[in-house]
C-alpha cells in the first residue's frame, strides 16, 4: 500500500487516527481511499479542477499546474465511459522540466504549482501556461478521438533572455489505477511497447473489463530522443527524466504491480529567441478477451468465404 503524505502537527495526527478506525472494517481497499481522501482535502487546498473538457466518452479534468486534476477521490481527472483511470488511493501525475545551463529544475506533481502555471479551457481545449527562466512553456491538451487526449508542449527561449538553454529535458507520467472500480486493485500489467519515436508505454488492467492506458509519443520521426519508462517499485513519485533515459528499458519489458508510466523527452539545446516542440497522446481503451479475438477472426473467415461463393456465382 502506499504511504500518504506526512502530517506535520499533532492534532492532524488525531484526527488521522480517528478516520481510521472509522474505516477499519471497511477493507483494505476502502479503508485506503477514505484515508486518502481526507488527506486530499487537508493538503490540496484551492487545488480543484481549474479547465475540464469532454467529448461525451472521455473527459480530462485539470488543476492549476495543468496536471491531472485529483482534488476528490474517484471524480473524473481522466476517465473513460465512465471508468477513471488516475484519481484513487494516492493520485499522481507529473511533468519534470530540467535543464543543465543555465541550471533549472521544475516539477510539477499534483496539487504542487510552484511556478504558479495558469490553466484555463475553452472550445474543448486546455492551455497551461508558465516560465521558468528564460523559457516560457505552453501545454496545450486536446480530445482529438473518443478515446484519446493529446497533448503538446512548447517551449520557447524568450528573445532578448542570456542565451541558449541547453540540456534541456521533459518528463511525464502517471499512476494508473483503473482497476479500483471493479475489483479494487491497484496493480496493472505493464508494458514497454515502443521506443525511440515509437516509445509508448501500456498499462492494462487486471479487471474484467481489461481497461488500458496507452501514454505514447507523436512527435516526428527523429525530432528527439524519447523514452517510455516503467517505475518499478514506486507508484507515486516523479520520475526524473535522466533516470528514464539512464534505465534504457527495452521493449517488451514489463511488471505487474502499482507502478507509474512514463515519456521522457531529451529536447537539447534551445537557442535565444527559438521554441522547441513535442506531442503525446493518452489512449484509454478496453482491450478484447482472447474469445473476443477468436470471433472477429471466425467473423473475417465467413465474410471471406460468402465473398468467394458469391464472386464464384457471378463467374458462372
Amino acid at each position: 500500500m502506499r504511504n500518504q503524505n506526512r502530517v506535520a502537527t499533532s492534532g492532524f495526527v488525531n484526527e488521522l487516527t480517528m478516520i481510521q478506525e472509522g474505516v477499519k472494517q471497511m477493507g483494505p481497499i476502502l479503508k485506503k481511499t477514505a484515508v486518502a481522501a481526507a488527506l486530499a482535502m487537508a493538503f490540496t487546498g484551492t487545488a480543484f479542477a481549474q479547465a475540464s473538457i469532454s467529448n461525451g466518452t472521455m473527459s480530462a479534468a485539470f488543476d492549476a499546474s495543468g496536471n491531472f486534476d485529483s482534488s476528490t477521490i474517484g471524480s473524473p481527472g481522466l476517465s473513460y465511459n465512465g471508468t477513471e483511470f488516475i484519481t484513487w488511493g494516492t493520485p499522481s501525475s507529473w511533468y519534470w522540466l530540467a535543464t543543465t545551463s543555465p541550471a533549472g529544475n521544475f516539477v510539477a506533481q499534483y496539487g504542487s504549482n510552484p511556478l504558479g502555471a495558469s490553466t484555463v479551457a475553452a472550445g474543448g481545449i486546455s492551455t497551461t501556461n508558465f516560465a521558468m527562466g528564460d523559457l516560457n512553456v505552453t501545454i496545450t491538451n486536446t480530445l482529438t478521438a473518443s478515446n484519446k487526449l493529446s497533448t503538446n508542449v512548447t517551449l520557447t527561449n524568450a528573445a532578448g533572455g542570456t542565451g541558449a538553454v541547453t540540456g534541456v529535458m521533459w518528463g511525464v507520467g502517471l499512476d494508473p489505477d483503473q482497476g479500483i472500480p471493479a475489483d479494487g486493485t491497484f496493480s496493472t500489467e505493464n508494458m514497454i511497447v515502443g521506443q525511440g519515436a515509437n516509445a509508448a508505454v501500456k498499462a492494462t488492467a487486471y479487471d474484467n473489463t481489461n481497461l488500458a492506458i496507452t501514454l505514447g509519443n507523436t512527435t516526428g520521426l527523429g525530432a528527439y530522443d524519447v523514452r517510455a519508462f516503467i517505475n518499478s517499485g514506486n507508484c507515486c513519485g516523479s520520475v526524473d527524466p535522466s533516470v528514464a533515459f539512464g534505465a534504457n528499458q527495452a521493449v517488451g519489458f514489463w511488471t505487474s504491480a502499482d507502478d507509474s508510466i512514463s515519456l521522457a523527452y531529451n529536447v537539447g539545446t534551445i537557442a535565444d529567441n527559438t521554441s522547441a516542440s513535442f506531442g503525446y497522446e493518452y489512449t484509454l481503451a478496453a482491450i478484447p478477451e482472447p474469445e473476443t479475438y477468436a470471433l472477429l477472426l471466425a467473423g473475417l473467415g465467413l465474410m471471406g468465404f460468402v465473398a468467394r461463393r458469391r464472386r464464384a456465382t457471378l463467374a458462372a
